[in-house]
């Protein structure tokens, strides 16, 4: 009796089945680290810039306010800049990054994700700031929020020192506002190097920034100078203690912390998928399920800096957009 029924269709075409089952481009190995992120420079010459989620804030009639964080790190040093925000929108953006720009550092190049804010900041300040300064804006390929790690792991930092001071207290706008500067502090203070004696002082970002840590007294012998008068030779002497100072941190800047870098570098010979001009894809979305992705065609690759593909530009009925490899899935066999 059961003959009589028939039984589903099992579709044979490979396409279909590449479509449900297929695999994502493998991905080559990763590149060595930029070498804008490798030399001694100013602070700051090389800005990453994010925002953290939305904050709860009491506003001083007793209403619920949201508030952000925008955070200015540097690519050499580690270092950050925290500016608080009462909303994501170009003109708060705009005068967090003149306040940025007053207090620390013009940057030489400054790096973002794709969001609308940065897009447009970058576009009203092309002409009268970014070229004024020979600033160039970078972002980095839609969807790829691992391209700008180096500051979403700080952007994690600061949220934990946060959720550990708040928790799930409301405080005022001034409250944060103090709190957000002290937690700059901190993460400034912290070591970025190990210490393998008691008496020797680990390297911090704040080092690099000021030649000492923030918490600590600029002399060691501090009350020697708190009744002298500052006079030129004094003044000279000053500055020449401070760019010593300075040369000695940059110094083990260059030997402890690069080359503990190496440590976390792994290589395993991949050097990922063939990929084509041509190609018939998936492009893989969050928020539908894989039946309901969007098909698209390479139109071109990017490369990276060691010559592997590890993005491409796809079109589709949406447009032309820039996605990893990672989340592009092949349809056609080879």
């Amino acid at each position: 009796m059961l003959s009589h029924f028939k039984r589903p269709y099992q579709a044979k075409h490979p396409r279909f089945v590449r479509k449900v089952t297929g695999k994502a481009y493998s991905i080559p190995d990763a590149p060595p680290l930029p070498s804008n992120r490798l030399k001694q420079a100013p602070p700051f010459t090389v800005t990453g810039i994010d925002f953290t989620g939305a904050l709860t804030v009491k506003t001083p009639h007793g209403d619920l306010q949201k508030a952000y964080i925008c955070l200015f790190t540097c690519a050499n040093t580690r270092a950050i800049h925290l500016e608080f925000v009462s909303d994501m929108t170009v003109e708060s953006f705009i005068l967090a990054l003149r306040r940025f720009f007053s207090r620390k550092s013009i940057p030489k190049i400054i790096m973002s994700d794709n969001a609308l804010t940065y897009i447009a900041t970058a576009k009203i300040l092309k002409d009268e700031i970014l070229g004024t300064h020979n600033i160039s804006w970078t972002f980095i390929p839609q969807h790829t929020p691992w391209y700008g790690g180096w500051w979403e792991r700080l952007i994690g930092i600061t949220k934990t020192c946060i959720r550990k001071v708040l928790w799930k207290s409301l405080i005022s706008m001034e409250v944060l506002c103090t709190l957000v500067t002290e937690i700059e502090c901190i993460i400034n203070d912290r070591p970025l190097t190990y210490t393998y004696t008691k008496y020797e002082e680990p390297l911090t970002p704040s080092h690099l920034l000021y030649g000492r840590r923030i918490t600590s007294p600029i002399y060691p012998d501090d009350r020697d100078h708190t009744t002298k008068e500052l006079t030129q030779e004094s003044a000279g002497k000053l500055f020449r203690f401070k760019t010593v100072t300075l040369d000695h941190f940059w110094s083990r800047w260059k030997h402890e912390y690069l080359t503990s870098l190496r440590e976390f570098h792994r290589k395993s010979g991949n050097h990922g998928d063939n990929i084509n001009v041509g190609d018939v894809v998936q492009i893989h979305d969050e928020y539908f399920p894989r039946n309901r992705w969007s098909l698209g065609i390479i139109e071109d690759v990017v490369t990276g800096g060691d010559g592997h593909i590890r993005a491409a530009r796809v079109k589709s009925r949406r447009g032309i957009t820039t996605r990893p490899i990672a989340k592009l899935y092949p349809l056609e066999l080879k």
